[in-house]
């Protein structure tokens, strides 16, 4: 379904300079990054702002998502944000409000919110229909506008008085995730499920990634400055949890292995999943759930 997904998602040229000056910038991963200015909220949960980046298209420029208070305001209570995964939509309307309600009966606020090219994001053809595609300049650039709208809402959050900070995301989700958790000293625990660890490999390996291989052709763009393995998360090792599924097809369980050997051995764990059907493993989501909860609520006590 993915490679039929991605398979007229075509661009001769590619803009592979454009893409390498934009994964070369200093700040690419947020440092400098703003807390959100502009916070509007329509009703008692669903929230919308200004992005930190303008995006790839007009429809990325605001900041669409729900925010769940488990009291009064942020009342110092730990707070997770949630991330979606590659086209997950569905996801993000049906699965995360569940999260959010069991987070809420543990006393934690929830935050999440639509990633670049996604939902109320999503252009309605051409560049901005979708966060993977074969141009390769605006995949560098959605990437990019993850991590600061991530870091922009981390911001927020703080200033408003919300307690610990977790991140908890899926595949694409993860690895937006794992990169904020790699430079965002604001962040306490992390847990990534079925995480996209290696970009340069996936685009090597996977075969709904031949339209970025065709873009990328014989040129030396570096993705491996986006790989998580090329980076070392700010928490530590046992405030970090991975996932992997015994069957997935998309992220191999070497890869993940990898990732976790690098990252010092975090905790990880193996389901009897694929890559989509994680999302149904009612055993992961309450585990993901209970460590989350743990490591924050240890973190507001000391």
């Amino acid at each position: 379904m993915a490679r039929r997904h991605l398979r007229g998602i075509t661009d001769s040229n590619g803009r592979v300079q454009e893409a390498h000056s934009i994964l070369s910038e200093d700040d690419y991963f947020g440092d400098d990054t703003p807390p959100v200015a502009n916070m509007q909220f329509m009703d008692s949960s669903h929230f919308t702002c200004d992005s930190p980046h303008a995006g790839v298209s007009p429809s990325c420029r605001r900041i669409y998502g729900r925010f769940y208070a488990a009291g009064n305001g942020l009342s110092n209570r730990p707070t997770v944000i949630l991330l979606h995964g590659w086209n997950g939509e569905m996801c993000y309307r049906l699965l995360f409000p569940y999260l959010a309600r069991r987070f809420r009966n543990a006393g934690i606020n929830t935050l999440m919110f639509e990633l670049p090219c996604h939902g109320e994001r999503r252009a309605g053809s051409g560049i901005g229909s979708d966060f993977l595609s074969a141009d390769l300049a605006a995949v560098a650039e959605s990437g990019r506008q993850a991590i600061a709208d991530t870091r922009a809402l981390l911001g927020w959050l703080r200033q408003e008085g919300s307690g610990p900070l977790g991140i908890w995301g899926i595949s694409l989700g993860a690895w937006i995730a794992g990169l904020v958790a790699c430079h965002d000293q604001q962040l306490s625990a992390a847990v990534l499920m079925a995480p996209l660890c290696r970009i340069d490999r996936a685009i090597e390996e996977l075969d709904f990634c031949a339209p970025l291989r065709h873009s990328l052709k014989d040129s030396d763009l570096a993705f491996t400055r986006v790989n998580l393995a090329w980076h070392r998360p700010l928490p530590e090792p046992a405030r970090i949890f991975l996932a992997a599924g015994l069957h997935d097809q998309f992220i191999p369980l070497r890869h993940i292995d990898e990732l976790a050997a690098a990252w010092g051995h975090p905790c990880l764990q193996r389901f009897r999943h694929g890559h989509i059907s994680m999302l149904f493993c009612r055993q992961a989501m309450l585990r993901s759930q209970t460590f989350l909860r743990d490591s924050l609520y240890h973190r507001l006590r000391y």
